[in-house]
This record gives structure tokens, C-alpha cells and sequence, in this order.
């Protein structure tokens, strides 16, 4: 028995804004950049990598309403190499992050939808998210799950 692992876990700062476009069959995809800073180098300078994270579907949709560029989030998932032909004729090949689960951490006080009200409760937790966050009228909970990551003391607070 082979044991093949493919499993992401990034936090870091969207590096620009979601990009939503959607299949011809009408499957939305969001694409983003991430900036996950680490270990400091030997000079004190920061360290810091960029991955390109797709996130598919309604959590996808999600995401293009609620997150904006420096917005901290949490990333679970799998590398996913994709190749393709250049219209110059040239083969080119990236690999992405593609998201299962996105956690939206940080201040939720300053979202990307400024029209947003009230939060509901988290479903697995019972515990009510900061006010302002986003419009439970348009939002799915189960793709965006904020409070696995806060602290119940401080919502804004990361619980690790």
C-alpha cells in the first residue's frame, strides 16, 4: 500500500482581489493570490511566499463577495498541477491551490460588502459572529465556517 498525500493548510493576506468568473456550464470559480509570511531570513529581512489559490462553486461565489485584497483567511486543501497551450503555441504549466474549506479570519468589521447587517450563528459552535461581518441572506455557512479560528473570549482573536 502506497500512502499518496496531497493536503494544504495556508493562512495568510489575499494578495489582490477575488477574481469570479464562471464555466461554460455556469460553475463559478474564484481565483486569488495568498501571502503567507515565514521563518525570517538570516539577514532580518521578511520571508514571505505567494501561492495561487482557486476555490470552485458557491463558496467560491462567497469568497468574490466577502474578501478583498490583505484580507486574512485560512486555506484547506490540495496542489492541483494544470498544463495548457499558450497561444503562441508554447506548453505552460502552473500549480495551484485549490481550496475545500476557506476560514475568513481577522477584523470582520471591515468587509467587502458594506451592506451586510447581521451574522447568524455559527452552526457547529452556537456562538454568534461579530455584527457587520456579512448579509445571511445571500451567504451559505457551511463552505466559510469563521468561527473554527476564533477564540470565543475574542472573536477576532485566532484560537490555535
Amino acid at each position: 500500500m502506497s500512502w499518496d498525500i496531497n493536503k494544504v493548510v495556508l493562512v495568510g493576506r489575499l494578495s489582490a482581489d477575488v477574481e469570479l468568473k464562471y464555466t461554460p456550464s455556469g460553475t463559478a470559480v474564484a481565483k486569488f493570490g495568498l501571502a503567507v509570511g515565514g521563518k525570517p531570513k538570516q539577514d532580518g529581512s521578511d520571508s514571505v511566499s505567494f501561492f495561487n489559490i482557486v476555490v470552485w462553486g458557491k463558496a467560491g461565489e462567497t469568497c468574490s463577495n466577502y474578501l478583498s485584497k490583505g484580507k486574512q483567511i485560512a486555506i484547506d486543501g490540495r496542489l492541483e498541477q494544470r498544463s495548457w497551450t499558450a497561444q503562441d503555441g508554447s506548453r505552460r504549466s502552473t500549480v495551484e491551490v485549490i481550496a475545500e474549506r476557506v476560514e475568513f479570519l481577522g477584523s470582520p468589521g471591515a468587509s467587502k460588502n458594506q451592506n451586510a447587517s447581521t451574522a447568524p450563528a455559527s452552526p457547529n459552535t452556537g456562538t454568534k459572529q461579530d455584527d457587520n461581518f456579512y448579509d445571511n441572506t445571500n451567504f451559505d455557512p457551511a463552505p466559510v465556517d469563521t468561527a473554527f479560528y476564533q477564540s470565543e473570549s475574542n472573536p477576532e482573536e485566532p484560537n490555535f
